[in-house]
């Protein structure tokens, strides 16, 4: 088990989102759940806070996680992973996914 937490800089969330929080994916099997709250924290950074079941792999999270806070405005969010062996590929997706349930709602 691995846990660990960084900020990263990112723009400002947009002032108005659908929800205060958004979950996405569902933890076991092999999978990872997304849990975005907004509000609270720095308005410049994303917070991040992950538990992986497989350890070792802590600079591709950062990079991934790095990735996803230049490239979406999440700056004053508090982004929770718990991950139970899901590929990379899955991360980004369900960091996409929580932050349109975010932002959108569930439409």
């Amino acid at each position: 088990m691995e846990k660990f937490t960084k900020a990263f800089p990112s723009k400002p969330l947009p002032s108005k989102t659908a929800s205060p929080w958004a979950l996405a994916g569902v933890v076991g099997s092999g999978n990872l759940e997304v849990l975005l709250e907004r509000g609270g924290r720095p308005a410049t950074a994303m917070e991040c806070h992950v538990e992986t079941s497989i350890p070792g792999y802590k600079a591709a999270w950062l990079a991934a996680l790095a990735d996803f806070a230049h490239h979406y405005p999440a700056g004053g969010t508090k982004v929770t992973i718990n991950d139970q062996g899901a590929p990379p590929v899955l991360v980004t997706l369900r960091l996409r996914q929580a932050y349109d349930h975010l932002i959108k709602g569930d439409k």
